[in-house]
């Protein structure tokens, strides 16, 4: 059960800065984390707070905190087995903050740091040049899905979406060669193959995707249900020349924030929000997103 209660503001240490939270978002991962799925990880015990990634302005700055000084615009994630970003102040270290990037707002760029960083290294991983590669694509319109149809389509790939009808257009705006409506269709009846299949949605188990994977193809899931043996699995696929599945969980690091503000600038990526609350609707907003059906991003808002 998700209670707000008055803490008071965190002290930083040498190598922290105290970061007054302008709005955060929440990820599927901080639902998973209250339902106990990373209980090897936890324990019995789970973070003070909620919530991972979040937006705001440096309050104060350590004296080993470099790059950052008072009144810098940041974005950033927590540790989420230590402290939550569902709050008015996150101390965290230095490195984990970056900029945010000059062409958003602090609420949009709240939604950034798990989500987009994720759909990046979920495309880039292997260096993998995507010109004229297929992509499938599911939950396509959703929080890291619809930053890595974005990204794909700019790099140059043929990307098949995999969403509601609801979310098609959105899907087509941005970039989608082909959107299938998963309702009515089985993504992978027109018997295509594709380079990589994305699978943000849990809906095609690697059994049936290699089926479809080109012979140098790849398969990668987000969702490891909080266990160790997904991990250990993708991990020997690697060490076959064929097809392969893949996963990874994402950690804070202020470099590769920095890295995906500058990507957002240049090519002027959007921060899809699905549905902005309060930090007192936190509860509806955890709903809406455990629905499985969020638009984008779900964003808090610290006031």
């Amino acid at each position: 059960m998700l209670r707000l209660r008055e803490a008071s503001p965190p002290r930083p240490a040498p190598w922290d800065c105290l970061v007054r939270v302008h709005a955060a978002s929440i990820n599927p991962a901080d639902w998973k984390l209250m339902g106990g799925q990373w209980r090897f990880a936890t324990g019995q015990r789970f973070s003070r707070g909620i919530g991972i990634d979040f937006s705001g302005t440096v309050q104060q700055a350590g004296a080993l905190a470099r790059g950052f000084r008072p009144g810098d615009r940041v974005m950033g994630m927590v540790n989420p087995l230590l402290q939550g970003s569902l709050a008015e102040y996150v101390c965290v270290p230095a490195r984990a903050l970056s900029r945010v990037p000059r062409n958003l707002g602090f609420a949009e760029a709240a939604g950034v740091p798990v989500a987009c960083g994720t759909a990046f290294l979920s495309l880039h991983h292997r260096r993998r040049d995507l010109r004229g590669k297929r992509v499938l694509l599911t939950g396509a319109g959703g929080g890291v899905g619809h930053f890595a149809l974005q990204l794909a389509a700019r790099a140059g790939a043929e990307v098949t979406a995999v969403c509601g009808q609801r979310k098609a257009a959105l899907c087509r705006e941005l970039g989608a060669a082909r959107v299938v409506d998963y309702a009515r269709e089985d993504p992978l009846a027109a018997q295509e193959r594709f380079d990589l299949i994305l699978d943000c949605a849990s809906r095609i188990p690697f059994a049936r995707a290699r089926e479809y994977l080109a012979p140098r193809g790849e398969y990668l899931f987000l969702d490891t249900g909080g266990r160790v043996w997904p991990f250990v699995r993708a991990l020997a696929s690697q060490l076959s020349a064929g097809r392969r599945q893949w996963t990874f969980l994402i950690l804070p690091a202020g470099r590769r924030g920095e890295m995906l503000a500058g990507l957002i600038e240049r090519q002027s990526l959007r921060v899809v929000v699905g549905g902005s609350y309060a930090l007192s609707e936190a509860p509806a907003a955890f709903q809406e997103l455990m629905s499985g059906h969020a638009t984008g991003k779900l964003l808090i808002r610290v006031e």
